[in-house]
């Protein structure tokens, strides 16, 4: 879900930094940290169903917004991340926070594998041992 994200917006806001934060949920009835994400950022939501915030998904509020981000940080599903990874890919600071099942979590499995988005695809990054964040652009999803 977006727990770093709260930290982040925390720690943003303690800074002066002028925050807003996407939020995207499957119905109203899962709907977490909303109040406590507003202590720190300008929070907009939406569902999947339209219970509650605006009918669609996070994209279509991205998507709206006019404002030149000074950084984009995002976690979540991964159809949202695809679509960070894609639109950021050339912004200069911005950011995903990859969920993967791992069986070791320390590198030796590969089981949590990404393809590096650079000339030679073969090159492997691992979210336990790489990640679990990357820069937009640089893995392929």
């Amino acid at each position: 879900m977006f727990p770093p994200l709260l930290q982040v917006a925390k720690e943003l806001h303690s800074k002066g930094v002028k925050v807003t934060s996407v939020l995207g949920f499957a119905t109203k009835a899962v709907v977490i940290l909303e109040e406590e994400m507003k202590k720190y950022s300008h929070v907009l939501i939406t569902t999947d169903d339209g219970s509650y915030g605006r009918k669609g998904y996070v994209s279509s509020i991205v998507n709206e917004l006019s404002e030149d981000f000074t950084a984009v940080y995002a976690c979540g599903a991964p159809g949202m991340l695809r679509y960070v990874n894609e639109t950021f890919c050339s912004h200069p600071r911005a950011y995903i926070s990859m969920e993967s099942r791992m069986a070791c979590g320390m590198g030796a499995c590969y089981a949590c594998v990404l393809h590096d988005a650079g000339e030679d695809q073969a090159v492997n990054k691992r979210v336990c041992e790489d990640g679990p964040v990357f820069e937009t652009g640089t893995i392929v999803m």
